[in-house]
């Protein structure tokens, strides 16, 4: 008997297996598929749901057929966040897809009296999110001006999480872990916040309702991975934020409070029974939500690292990231006058960054160099600015995703941190943490208890 976790990426789809005895079977993994629409990128729900079930597939006939791993007994999902959402009908079909998060519009569509809200300390104590022009008020509004025959059609707005555990279960659930991304939800109470969706003039109803993280959402349907053999019994669970999702894996297999995540995106997080909403907090521009226990809290503070490394290669080294890591590898001094400066996620700049100072005479892996010296300060002043919020020690720091895989990238941040790092063994810790947590939440469930719908 085997649990499934299923982990839907910016780049890349993976699984992971844990049998009963909570042994982890090897990942796999497979492009995450997009689409390309007047040079956005975007990602649509049922691409991700054939791609999902076909690897499942592949996976129960390569590694937990390889190991004996036997039946499915229980399958949990972690997605990116609850940002990338897009309208469904009364069947479930999804009506559009999803611009990705990164993307940026040329203009708001949502009007200023409702983000001046949204991005208010007064709004940050309720929802403990502040606005962003990605996030789904911004999107509703759009749909609803650009395609309102769409919008005529629209019965749910669904997380990529909750779609695919739509298709394999048959009931809809929003995890706790994202429903506040939406800034409809107080973080607290997990109740609708009336002031918010007047704003944007839509009902609470539109989302689905929310679930805590372990909560048996239903059986597993029996058509639902054609070909992959199924336990009696075998259920599917509320996942979460992918981000969440790892850093449950983290504490399971670490021990870890502190965890810093990166691939296309990084996210530091600090948990914690309780965080003060305040001023400070919202200056800082950190995120806090639900953790997948119901009266714990995660404070996060994030950065599109994986894509700011990426397109510093493509600028400066023809895209050669090997040789952007190999620039850090060494402890040679910088350029003193580059620098690099990321844009507020916050406000309205084209670009995820900027180089200041650069010199026709600097070398390229100088100034990749210097960048990234900047960004490494930063995230670790940032660090412990939110240990210091959460009044927690550092007394360690996991370093979970693809990006800390690299050495070089590891060397770098421990010259520059002088803070406990370790790099957690988990391949894919987010996947590790929903197959983890099914299993927790099959050992501990029957018929008639372990539910938590909030």
């Amino acid at each position: 008997m085997w649990f499934l976790g299923i982990d839907i990426g910016t780049t890349h789809v993976k699984v992971v297996g844990v049998t009963a005895e909570g042994v982890e079977l090897d990942p796999l993994r497979t492009r995450t598929p997009v689409n390309l629409i007047d040079g956005a990128t975007f990602h649509e729900g049922g691409e991700i749901w054939d791609c999902v079930r076909d690897l499942v597939r592949a996976y129960a006939h390569g590694p937990v057929q390889d190991v004996g791993g036997g039946l499915l007994a229980g399958v949990a999902v972690g997605s990116f966040g609850q940002e990338e959402s897009f309208p469904v009908d009364d069947h479930g079909t999804p009506l559009t897809g999803s611009r990705a998060w990164w993307e940026r519009w040329p203009e708001r569509t949502l009007h200023a009296a409702a983000v001046e809200h949204l991005d208010s300390v007064e709004h940050f104590r309720t929802s403990g999110m502040r606005f962003r022009d990605n996030q789904s008020p911004d999107r509703i509004a759009r749909l609803r001006a650009d395609h309102p025959d769409v919008w005529a059609h629209t019965h749910r707005w669904v997380d990529f999480g909750a779609f695919v555990t739509f298709q394999l279960s048959g009931r809809w659930a929003l995890s706790s872990t994202q429903a506040t991304h939406s800034q409809f939800f107080d973080l607290l109470t997990l109740e609708p916040d009336q002031a918010s969706l007047d704003l944007v003039d839509i009902e609470a109803g539109l989302f689905p309702e929310i679930a805590h993280p372990g909560t048996r959402i239903g059986a597993l349907l029996p058509d639902a991975l054609p070909g992959v053999p199924i336990a009696d019994g075998a259920a599917v669970y509320v996942g979460g934020h992918d981000q969440v999702m790892a850093a449950y894996a983290s504490s399971v297999h670490d021990g870890a409070s502190a965890v810093d995540a990166i691939g296309t995106a990084e996210y530091v997080m600090l948990t914690s029974g309780a965080f003060a909403l305040d001023e400070r907090l919202h200056a800082f521009g950190a995120d806090v939500e639900r953790g997948w226990m119901p009266d714990q809290y995660v404070l996060g503070w994030g950065l599109p690292t994986g894509k700011i490394l990426q397109q510093l290669a493509d600028r400066f080294v023809d895209g050669d990231f090997d040789r952007l890591m190999a620039a850090i590898d060494v402890d040679l001094p910088s350029p003193p006058q580059v620098h690099l400066r990321v844009n507020d996620l916050h406000g309205r700049a084209e670009d995820l960054f900027d180089v200041e100072g650069v010199e026709e005479r600097t070398r390229p892996d100088d100034i990749v160099r210097a960048c990234l010296t900047d960004l490494s300060v930063q995230i670790r002043d940032t660090v412990r600015t939110m240990a210091a919020i959460a009044e927690a020690p550092l007394d360690s720091i996991a370093l979970t995703g693809s990006l800390f895989q690299r050495s070089e990238l590891v060397r770098h941040r421990e010259r520059l941190w002088n803070l406990p790092l370790r790099v957690s063994p988990l391949r894919e810790a987010a996947a590790v943490g929903a197959a983890e947590l099914a299993r927790a939440s099959h050992t501990r469930a029957t018929s008639t208890v372990g539910d938590r719908i909030a």
